[in-house]
Formats: C-alpha cells, sequence, structure tokens
C-alpha cells in the first residue's frame, strides 16, 4: 500500500482484531512534498546560485532571479511515525522498519520490531519510507495503529515527556540532547539523558516515572 504525506494513519489487517497469519503487508510512505519552499525577497540583484541536491544535504537552493537578493532554501523532508498500539506475536511475527523505498533492502532497515513492547518513535533518513509485516502460520495477535506525519531532515522529532516526569530541552534536530526527571515521589527508570543522533534516531527510548510507594 503507498501512503502520502503530509500526515496519516495505518493499521495492520483487521486492526483492533486478530491481522491474519502467512500474513505478508507492505506500506511505503513518501512525503507529499520532499523540499519545501522557504523564500524572501526584496529589490535589487544578486548573482545566479544553485546548491548541490545530492540526498546528505539538508538545506538546497535554486537560482536565484534578478530581482531576488535573497537565497531560497528547501529544507528536505522526512517520514516519522510513532506507534499508538503495538502488539506482534512475540518472535515469530515482525515488522521491518526501513528507510526509503526499497522494500525489504537490508542494508535500509532501521528497526525489526516485534512483541507487544511499544516502540518510541522512528524517523527516516530520506523522504520515504517502508514498512513489512509479516506473520507466521500460527495464531496472530491485534496488530498496530501507526501515525505518520512528515518533518524536517536532521531531525529526531518530538519523542514526548514521560508521564509524571519533567524535561529540559526543547531541541530535537541532530545533535540536540534532552534531559528527564521525574516529578517528587516518583523513580525514573531508564536513561536520564538522550540525543539526537545523525541517523535521525533518539539514542534511548524516553524514561518511564514509577511511584516510589508501589
Amino acid at each position: 500500500m503507498n501512503l502520502l504525506g503530509p500526515s496519516g494513519t495505518f493499521t495492520s489487517p483487521n486492526f483492533p482484531i486478530q491481522y491474519e497469519s502467512n500474513s505478508q503487508c507492505v506500506w511505503i510512505i513518501t512525503a507529499s512534498n520532499p523540499n519545501k519552499q522557504i523564500s524572501m525577497f526584496s529589490e535589487g540583484s544578486c548573482d545566479t546560485e544553485d546548491w548541490s541536491n545530492d540526498a546528505e544535504n539538508s538545506w538546497r537552493s535554486i537560482t536565484k532571479t534578478s530581482n531576488a537578493n535573497s537565497v531560497i532554501l528547501f529544507p528536505s523532508q522526512v517520514i516519522q511515525i510513532n506507534f499508538e498500539e503495538f502488539d506482534l506475536e512475540l518472535g515469530y511475527d515482525t515488522l521491518t522498519v526501513g528507510d526509503g523505498g526499497e522494500v525489504g533492502d537490508s542494508k535500509t532497515i532501521i528497526q525489526v520490531l516485534t512483541g507487544s513492547f511499544v516502540p518510541d518513535l522512528i524517523v527516516s533518513m530520506t523522504h520515504q519510507m517502508w514498512l513489512h509485516l509479516q506473520s507466521d502460520e500460527s495464531v496472530g495477535s491485534i496488530g498496530f495503529k501507526i501515525n505518520y506525519k512528515e518533518i524536517d531532515k536532521g531531525s529526531c522529532g518530538d519523542p514526548g515527556i514521560p508521564l509524571y516526569g519533567l524535561r529540559e530541552g526543547g531541541g530535537f534536530s541532530n545533535g540536540d540532547v534532552l534531559r528527564f526527571e521525574c516529578q517528587f515521589g516518583f523513580e525514573l527508570i531508564g536513561e536520564r539523558m538522550i540525543s539526537c543522533q545523525n541517523n535521525n534516531q533518539w539514542s534511548a527510548n524516553i524514561p518511564i516515572c514509577i511511584c516510589e510507594c508501589c
């Protein structure tokens, strides 16, 4: 199934009822506007400029007109997914998430998911992301519900704030760091600090806060 941005929601077959055994389902998400235009114009003239258009550049420019003295920048758009629900038969049924549009290419795999633990955000490196659900011949589980949207390249997306937790830092770009702590009476389980890596993934899942009296 082909899905188009800027945002949307999709589910596994039959959700929230069990998906079928021996399923082979594929989704490809494509940004509707991979190059989002930001332009500023004013009177005057300027030289012609044409920046590189390779996939590694987060910002691009096109040729400037004779009446513009500001460049036109194009931040590339990538795909972010977050899971509302997730439950696959542990170890037997999998959801593979990959970058780009070549489904099954082992070089582009971001994560292989199974079990009932709800994953954190996953962000692509390009303007496309593919997902492949594969189940075995035995009874399945309820599957998953996923929200997707376009975000600017070089971002890991907003991972959220733990319930009963606090967060320091508001940047989600490559190199940004977030720090977490829990409200009084709650214990933090997990990493107190996570960083946005160059592959657009956070270095760890956000922590959780558990009542100390429990």
